[in-house]
Order: structure tokens, then C-alpha cells, then sequence
């Protein structure tokens, strides 16, 4: 449900201000918002999260770098320094290494353009030349071309080495050399002393990674320590949204509390010099919404929910509505009971396995539990595992778990416009619900009673059009198709009667306008209403492509050794990429339903969400979520 707000006018002598806030963040009961006239900064507070958002980098580039680490076989060791000084030495710990390793591949790269000509010293190279008085240059060339080489002016050619691509070799000469189609290798540095160089690179790189993956044990005071500096910041940022008034002895901050938590408040409040005004919000002001879950599916649905969209403070909490609604077009997009069960199984041993999870993961694996679990119900009851249907030849070798199946099975879905009515059938139900929801809404909230007649109205006609379309030309069915559309006649008069009062004047054109544009709304209705096939749609494409790796899988089968190698693989493949596709469905397209053909009947939208101003380091050691 979502909680009712007071908005409150903290008034207190200017010097208690400080103290007044400390106590206000370490309660966590109120969202403080910033009074009119308030600055920001204030006194030369520091209000920008730049710090926070560097010390949430630093932990994560330290915990890339000791994943790194942990795979190279180093071990971790104890890390000393306040967060501070670590959060400030990462940065400069991740230049250094992203410029060690470009360093070690120019490096690389340099030996391996003279790695041909094997070890040698520039030194005597040089003290040849000055010798000999003569040039000595190193030359690379392809060996397609190589046989038209013409060194006419050398006083010796030496081949170094060749392989089936390239040709290397050196020539001695009175003066400098340019030879046609031969790259001359320019060197600057000795092998030996490269080697030695990319040798200390690499021990540079190894001394630190070990010194990240040491800072990395510190990374719970990391986080504290970022936790500390959103609590500076929103601290802050609650003294600058106050005023002061009378020379500055009082000052004025503006606050929301949960009616809940009055209370508490009071309680925070009793020992502070503060007063507590309740005052009315402004006209359309926006008043934050906290929606707080009564029932399980309250709990569940309200993460579904604020994916897409905060209730706004007026609506209604449409939690429960989301899950249930979710959870059905879910089960009937991944349509299959096999990857139902299998997921089932997957998310009890994730829930074994970890101990202590954060509320949200508690909540992710509950909800994926509950989805898993419809999924496998709906397969059961309409008889489709892992692509095989009840009248797949695959279904023999079960016979028993075959007939069991078609003694339970409530639907066939290869009766395909059977299902595509149930979905129709389906997409009624739940725009007429949201109908029905915006009704007591307009009644309870608005004191309006012609909008809930404009939506039963509505009702009527969405049921009517249904009995006379579906029925038309059905033998036996006449009764059905022409009380269909004498609803549908009665419906269109009664709507524009309807709209014409709702217009709240006796101007003929501004009736007749409203009328005419309330009408509009059912194209708009079927529309949504038509939207509700791809429940079917998405449920019969990931059987289909369940079926298609089957038959892959068993005619590559037999075909020999080599099918019976492969063809497991491509049937663990081909269905764990349909999973992945049928679960990407299932939310994306469950949730649209939801959002955008449901939402747009009976929420509002657009609220904001009730931040508490509170201890987040608190928070965070305590594991709240």
C-alpha cells in the first residue's frame, strides 16, 4: 500500500541546527526537502558527490584488478592505510599499470622485429663498422620477391635466417644502402637489454596487481568509507536546503514523514529545541511515495513495479496486481513445463547455497521461485516438456507420464485459435480490471460518479463487441450476435450520453467535442486488447523453436558416431539459448502488458520516490536494502 505523508516545517534556534540534522539522518524517518530561498552550497560546504563517485570507482577497478590476480596465483595479504589514502593511491596504482603494459607491448613488439637476427650488442656492431669502415644495415624482405633482389653496391650479403614468408639478412657496404622491396630493420636497443626491460615491466606489473588484490581486503572499509561520504554529502545538502531567518537566529527546514512514523519522530524530536509543523502541500505539488508491502505479492510486485514507473502519492498501490498479472503472462510466454521445472530446481540450490543474501536478492529469488513454479504448472496443464508435446513420437518411451499428462491437460496448444481467444480472452479481463480499479478510484479518491459509469459502459461494450464478432455467423449462435450488437447500440448512446454530462456544460460544440473524443478511446481499448496475442505468439514460437533442436538433435543422432557426439551438445545449446530468449520474453513483454496497455487505465504514474534521509552506513553494516 502506499503510505500516507505529512508535511512538516522544522523550526529551531539557528545554533541547534547541526545537531538537530545529525539526529533527523541517524532516525532515517524523513525526506528533507529544501525550503524556497534555500542555496546550495551553504557556508562552503562541499555538496558534490565527485568523491563518492571516485571511491565507488576505486572498489570496483580494485576488485577487477584482484579477479586478475586471484587467476595469476597470487595470494592475498593484509592492507594497511586509512580508506582515504588507498582510495586516492588506486588511481594511481591503475595509471601506472595501464602504463606499464603499453610500455611492455611497444617492447614486445620491438623485440620480435629483430628476434631474427638472434642476440647481439649494438656496441659491437658499431665497433666493426669503425673498424672495417664500412656500413653495416639488417634488411627483411618477402620471399616471393626475394629472387629479385639486386645488391649491386655490397661488399657482402650474410643470410641470418628465412622462413617460408620473410627472408633476413645483412649486408656490409662502403656507404648506406636502399634497396628496392627490402625493409631496413632499424634497431636502437640490443635484444638483451629489451628482454631485461619487458623482464622488469612484468615484475613491475606482477608488484602491482599484488598491491591492488592487498587493498582489496580492505574493501568492507572501502565501502564504509563511501557510505561515510554520501552521509557528508546528504548531510550537507539538508543544511543547505534550510533558511535562516530573524538575523539568523532560527532556522527553517522542510520535511516529509510517513503518518507511521509521526510518532518516532515526536520521539526523535523530544529532546532537540525543535518544532514540528504540519503544513498542507502546495497545489500539484509532488508528494513522494513510499509504498509499503502488506502481503508477499506486495513485496515482489513492488520491485516489478518501480522498474518501470513510481505510483504516483494519489494512485493506488497496483503491486499485486503487477505480480499476479506477470506471473500468468510469464508461465504462458515460456509456455514449457521441462524449463519451468528446470529453473525451479536451479533457483532452490541458488537459495540453499547462499546464506545471508541482501534483501533484493532475497526478493530476486523469490520472485524467479514463484515464476519458475507457474511455468511448470502451465506445462503441466497444457502438456509441452522441453519442446516434446503429447503427441511428439518422443512421448512413447514415457507412457505412462504421456497418459498422466493427457488426463490433466486443460488445454491443447496446438488448438491455435483456441489459445489465441483465451489470450484475446485474457487481455479483456485485465483492461476491464484495470477499468474497474480506475472506478473505485474516481469514486473513493475524486468523488466523481460519472466516471465509473463511463467504465462500466465501457465494460459493456468491450463484452458486447466480443459475443457479436466471435459468434458471427455461428450456427445456433444468432441469439449471441444480436444481442452483441444491440449492447454495442445501447453502449454508443449511453457512452455519449455520458461524455456530453461529463463536459459540465450546456455548450452544444465543447459537448459534442468531448463525446466525440471519449469515443476515440475505443480504438484504443481494442488496440491494447489485440496487444494480448503475443501471449500466444511467444508461447508457440519458443515451442516451435524447442522443436526445431529436437528434430536437429535426433536426425543428427542417427547418423552415426560422430551425430551421437554432437548431437547432446546441440540440444543442451539450441534449449539453453531458447531459455535465455523465453525468459527475455516473459519479462519484457510480461512487464509491457502491465506498463503500457494496463498502466494507462487506472495509475497515473509519474511519483517520486520517498528517499529517507538517513545513516547509510548504518545501513550497509547492518545489510538493509
Amino acid at each position: 500500500m502506499i503510505t500516507g505523508m505529512q508535511k512538516l516545517l522544522l523550526v529551531g534556534p539557528a545554533e541547534n541546527k547541526e545537531k538537530v540534522l545529525s539526529a533527523l539522518q541517524r532516525s532515517g524517518v524523513v525526506e528533507v526537502e529544501s525550503y524556497k530561498g534555500s542555496l546550495f552550497p551553504v557556508d562552503g560546504r562541499e555538496v558534490s558527490t565527485v568523491r563518492a563517485d571516485l571511491i565507488i570507482w576505486a572498489i570496483k577497478t580494485v576488485e577487477r584488478y584482484a579477479a586478475a590476480a586471484e587467476r595469476t596465483g597470487l595470494t592475498r595479504n593484509d592492507c594497511e592505510g586509512d580508506p582515504a589514502t588507498l582510495v586516492d593511491r588506486i588511481p594511481v596504482l591503475d595509471r601506472e599499470h595501464r602504463k606499464c603494459r603499453e610500455e611492455t607491448v611497444q617492447l614486445q613488439n620491438k623485440l620480435n622485429f629483430i628476434a631474427p637476427w638472434g642476440d647481439f650488442l649494438i656496441k659491437d656492431i658499431r665497433e666493426i663498422e669503425q673498424k672495417g669502415n664500412v656500413f653495416i644495415q639488417l634488411w627483411d624482405v618477402a620471399q616471393k620477391v626475394a629472387h629479385e633482389v639486386k645488391i649491386e653496391e655490397a661488399i657482402a650479403e650474410i643470410e641470418i635466417f628465412h622462413d617460408n614468408e620473410r627472408k633476413y639478412f645483412m649486408t656490409f657496404a662502403a656507404k648506406p644502402l636502399k634497396i628496392k622491396q627490402c625493409i631496413e630493420v632499424n634497431y636502437d636497443t640490443d635484444p638483451v637489454e629489451l628482454r631485461n626491460e619487458i623482464s622488469s615491466h612484468a615484475k613491475r606489473e606482477v608488484e602491482i596487481l599484488q598491491e591492488l588484490l592487498n587493498i582489496s581486503s580492505r574493501k568492507n572499509d572501502l565501502y564504509k568509507y563511501y557510505f561515510q561520504e554520501l552521509n557528508r554529502v546528504n548531510f550537507n545538502k539538508a543544511a543547505g536546503g534550510s533558511v535562516h531567518e530573524f538575523n539568523g537566529r532560527i532556522f527553517l527546514l522542510q520535511a516529509w514523514c510517513p503518518l507511521k512514523d509521526l510518532e518516532e519522530l515526536k520521539k526523535v524530536l523530544e529532546n532537540e529545541t525543535v518544532t514540528a509543523v504540519p503544513i498542507e502541500p502546495e497545489k500539484d505539488e509532488r508528494i513522494p511515495t513510499l509504498m509499503e508491502p502488506k502481503k508477499v505479492s506486495d513485496e515482489l510486485g513492488g520491485d516489478l513495479v518501480n522498474i518501470y514507473d513510481t505510483p504516483s502519492y494519489k494512485d493506488w498501490d497496483p503491486s499485486s496486481w503487477v505480480f499476479f498479472a506477470f506471473t500468468i503472462f510469464f508461465a504462458m510466454i515460456m509456455a514449457d513445463g521441462g524449463y519451468g521445472l528446470l529453473l525451479l530446481v536451479v533457483m532452490i540450490v541458488l537459495k540453499i547455497k547462499v546464506k545471508k543474501p541482501a534483501p533484493a536478492i532475497k526478493r530476486f529469488i523469490n520472485l524467479s521461485m514463484v515464476l519458475s513454479g507457474a511455468t511448470f504448472f502451465y506445462g503441466v496443464f497444457t502438456g509441452g516438456f522441453f519442446g516434446f508435446s503429447l503427441s511428439s513420437p518422443a512421448f512413447k518411451f514415457l507412457e505412462p507420464f504421456a497418459v498422466f499428462l493427457k488426463n490433466i491437460r486443460l488445454l491443447n496448444t496446438e488448438d491455435t485459435p483456441k489459445m489465441m481467444l483465451i489470450a484475446i480472452v485474457i487481455g479483456m479481463i485485465h483492461i476491464c480490471t484495470s477499468l474497474i480499479l480506475r472506478s473505485f478510484r474516481a469514486v473513493v479518491d475524486e468523488k466523481d460518479y460519472i466516471a465509473p459509469l463511463i467504465n462500466i459502459a465501457w465494460i459493456a461494450g468491450i463484452w458486447s463487441f466480443f459475443f457479436w464478432y466471435k459468434y458471427d455467423g455461428v450456427a445456433g449462435a444468432e441469439h449471441l450476435t444480436t444481442g452483441g450488437m444491440l449492447g454495442l447500440k445501447i453502449v454508443g448512446g449511453v457512452l455519449v450520453v455520458l461524455y456530453a454530462v461529463s463536459a459540465r456544460t450546456i455548450n452544444p460544440l465543447k459537448m459534442f467535442m468531448t463525446s466525440f473524443f471519449g469515443l476515440y478511446n475505443g480504438v484504443q481499448f481494442f488496440s491494447d486488447i489485440l496487444s494480448y496475442i503475443r501471449i500466444f505468439a511467444l508461447g508457440l514460437s519458443g515451442a516451435l523453436l524447442a522443436q526445431t533442436f529436437n528434430n536437429l538433435a535426433f536426425d543428427l543422432w542417427n547418423t552415426g558416431i560422430a551425430g551421437m557426439i554432437f548431437a547432446p551438445i546441440i540440444f543442451v545449446l539450441g534449449h539453453t539459448l531458447n531459455i535465455a530468449l523465453c525468459i527475455m520474453g516473459g519479462v519484457i513483454h510480461g512487464l509491457r502488458l502491465n506498463f503500457l496497455e494496463w498502466y494507462r487505465w487506472s495509475f497515473d504514474g509519474g511519483g517520486k520516490r520517498f528517499v529517507p534521509f538517513k545513516d547509510l552506513l548504518k545501513t550497509y553494516v547492518n545489510g538493509e536494502n
